[in-house]
């Protein structure tokens, strides 16, 4: 049995009138749409383009990658891809239409009939009333020019440990320089922290958990400017499991020299769900003593937003799955914009981590994201900091 899909995706033409391609590119498509039973609508504002495709799931997949490598558009940006049960433009091969600036979707012809409460309809609505535009046209690209270089920073290892950190630079790109460092445990073998912990006692992990960061901290007093700060990972044991755990790291901040504003504790957001009211108390209590929280993995969990509706973290991180690709995936596009939203009218500090690729960050730049953690800085390293040698 053939499964029908629908596709929509969103992009910018690259000729100075897209309203004047829009007959070649009609006679273009109809030939394999007719061939291949491929249906759809494709819009135009003059400017960006707005399609619909619908049919046999190979087919439409065959179409897209025709379509991304045609050179009479760019900033290609999928917002959504389904199975369907029946098509909304069966009747068209390739319907063409105009938008012109003073209308929205209530003008569709009357020969096209949508349910106005189907997602296709509101994404149609959406587009007309102007959304669906932000791109980075290359023209611009140079106005987010960057080059940012600093030197490798060292702390000293011991090395009768069995365990070290490894560090990892968080980026202020719009600034250029490095706004703090995110201290990551390693065995000598190199091995993550759920194998490390994993081989304890269950009754030693949340005591090694916390008091390692001693060497985390120590290391961090050797590379740290005093408007830079460290972060550190906990397991909620370790807090609610040694009410003092506050006072623990205020000493170990103490013995090197740093301030209690220069720590930012990293919790994820399943954990302010999952772990109740002594955990949110033992946060709450780290705060009181001017250590930051920041909500690690944001969007990786299945809290969401309700959870910074109760709790309003002094950094969200914005976790790997929701950048990658960004540049050209239209429902993470509309999950950050909200979030960036949120986070920008109550004042919280945006990072967006697992940077790798160019265009993930400049789409992020562009919207107004100014800092970054990823690959394309620098990658987390053995007793010290990577040196930084980025152009944009």
């Amino acid at each position: 049995m053939t499964v029908l899909r629908q596709l929509v995706y969103r992009s910018r033409s690259t000729h100075s009138d897209a309203f004047q391609q829009m007959s070649q590119i009609e006679t273009d498509a109809l030939r394999f749409n007719t061939d291949y039973s491929i249906t759809g609508l494709l819009l135009t504002d003059g400017e960006y383009f707005f399609q619909v495709i619908e049919g046999p799931g190979e087919h439409v997949q065959t179409l897209f990658e025709k379509i991304k490598a045609d050179a009479r558009h760019n900033n290609i940006v999928k917002i959504c891809e389904h199975p369907i049960s029946q098509r909304d433009f069966g009747e068209w091969n390739l319907r063409t239409l105009t938008l012109k600036s003073d209308r929205s979707c209530y003008w569709l012809p009357d020969d096209i009939y949508l349910k106005r409460d189907s997602q296709v309809y509101g994404l149609i609505n959406s587009f007309a009333n102007g959304r669906w535009r932000g791109c980075l046209p290359e023209a611009h690209r140079a106005d987010l020019h960057r080059a940012i270089n600093t030197s490798p920073l060292a702390a000293k290892l011991d090395e009768q440990s069995a365990y070290q950190f490894a560090f990892q630079p968080i980026i202020d790109t719009h600034l250029g320089r490095i706004s703090s460092i995110e201290a990551l445990l390693r065995d000598n073998s190199g091995r993550y922290p759920e194998q490390i912990l994993a081989d304890l006692d269950k009754s030693k992990r949340y005591e090694f958990d916390l008091t390692s960061k001693q060497y985390a901290i120590a290391m961090a007093s050797e590379m740290l400017q005093p408007s830079q700060s460290v972060s550190i990972n906990l397991m909620p044991g370790a807090l609610t499991q040694f009410p003092d755990a506050g006072d623990y790291l205020l000493s170990y901040l103490k013995a090197y020299g740093l301030r209690p504003q220069q720590l930012i504790v990293e919790v994820t957001e399943n954990e302010i769900l999952n772990e109740g009211d002594a955990f949110m108390n033992t946060i709450e209590a780290l705060r009181a003593k001017g250590i930051r929280v920041a909500m690690d993995d944001f969007g990786s969990g299945y809290a969401g937003l309700s959870v910074l509706a109760d709790f309003l973290p002094d950094k969200i991180k914005l976790d790997r799955a929701i950048a990658c690709n960004i540049h050209e995936h239209g429902p993470r596009q509309a999950i950050v914009n909200a979030v960036m939203e949120f986070a920008t009218t109550l004042g919280i500090p945006l990072i967006v981590e697992g940077i790798e690729k160019m265009d993930e960050w400049l789409w992020l730049q562009n919207i107004g994201i100014q800092k970054f953690q990823g690959f394309l800085f620098a990658k987390p390293k053995l007793g010290g900091v990577e040196a930084i040698r980025f152009q944009a």
